[in-house]
């Protein structure tokens, strides 16, 4: 059996009903707090453990100059999301565009250049933007290059069919700036960083400790928001392979305990949106160590614990019948607990205390 902090709310509820084990028997009967009902039902009960963490977004990514240095001559504001054909900034007025794509740019885009995986990102883009470029075969032929001109023929460009180094910057989707790293009418020498943000996924970062609770990629999670209401589904997206060293927290006298090793756990939380000011806000994740499928269920706050030792719960209606049960997994984040005994049924009225 898996007992946790619902325990002890529980324990409250037998206290104020007169059911604590040493009180009479006959004060079973007569309850002392209001009582509403619920319903047994047949679900998943899972055991939790809650550990901290931190709300914000998916990775971290820098903008770099590959260009001959120039004056940075507009910028997008802290916050602004840039994605797919929009300009990161200009340089010396002219625009460094964001397109999509896992290998960085690292050469000039132009007829007779060797086939590659670079170019074959260049062709998706072009097309998702609606300048079909043909096959996305990495090969730069004439209908990749006059699809480069229509490209930039329709942002005012000078129209060349060629994209100089450093004109656009691949990076795996659209790029939520955090940081300027050049200000506005400074120069920018080549390999300067001139940005840097996160992608605008929502996710919590955890770290949890080495001998821990144990996760693995895909596993579901609980997040409590900061507000403490809220409680939003999550998936582990990714589990690190190596554990990072953290300093203890300084204790009594100012002495610092031995460090701990850890290991980042990123989650993430859908298409869920973080509200103004709670970015980098503390959250609280609860992760699944046990789960019993397809058993009977029951309010924590339904039970009752018996003179005798064990618990039970008391049927509503004529006669307030009390049903000894057998308690399994406590589950915090719903506050069901898992029962089982002679005389249960799914869909079974019991009563619940209140407050």
């Amino acid at each position: 059996m898996v007992v946790t902090g619902l325990a002890l709310a529980a324990a409250a509820g037998f206290t104020a009903r007169g059911l604590w084990p040493g009180t009479a028997r006959q004060a079973a009967v007569a309850a002392d707090v209001p009582v509403s009902v619920a319903t047994v039902i047949r679900t998943d009960v899972s055991a939790r453990q809650v550990v901290a963490g931190t709300l914000g977004y998916q990775g971290a990514y820098s903008v770099v100059n590959e260009a001959p240095p120039g004056i940075i001559t507009w910028l997008p504001g802290i916050g602004d999301v840039v994605r797919r054909g929009q300009p990161l900034c200009q340089l010396s007025g002219q625009p460094v565009t964001l397109f999509y794509g896992a290998v960085p740019a690292w050469r000039a885009f132009e007829p007779g250049m060797t086939t590659g995986p670079d170019v074959r990102e260049l062709q998706r883009n072009l097309a998702v933007l609606g300048y079909d470029a043909g096959p996305a075969d990495g090969t730069f032929g004439w209908s990749t290059e006059a699809a480069v001109d229509r490209w930039q023929q329709s942002r005012g460009l000078l129209v060349t069919g060629t994209i100089p180094l450093g004109a656009v910057t691949f990076l795996p989707g659209s790029l939520r700036v955090t940081t300027v790293g050049v200000p506005l009418g400074a120069p920018a020498a080549t390999g300067a960083t001139m940005l840097s943000g996160t992608s605008g996924i929502a996710a919590v970062t955890v770290s949890l400790a080495v001998g821990g609770p144990a996760v693995q990629r895909g596993d579901p999670v609980l997040v409590t928001m900061p507000d403490g209401t809220a409680a939003i589904r999550g998936v582990v997206a990714s589990v690190g392979r190596v554990a990072t060293v953290q300093n203890a927290a300084s204790g009594a006298a100012g002495t610092t305990g031995a460090p701990s090793a850890a290991v980042p756990v990123t989650i993430s939380i859908g298409a869920f949106r973080i509200p103004a000011g709670l970015d980098q806000a503390p959250v609280q994740v609860a992760i699944t160590q046990q789960r019993d499928r397809n058993v009977l269920a029951a309010p924590v706050t339904a039970l009752l614990a018996l003179p005798g030792g064990g618990y039970a719960v008391r049927v509503s209606g004529p006669g307030h019948q009390l049903i000894p049960v057998t308690t399994g997994v406590f589950d915090d984040a719903t506050g069901l607990v898992e029962v089982s005994g002679p005389g249960l049924a799914a869909g079974l009225t019991v009563e619940v205390a209140q407050g």
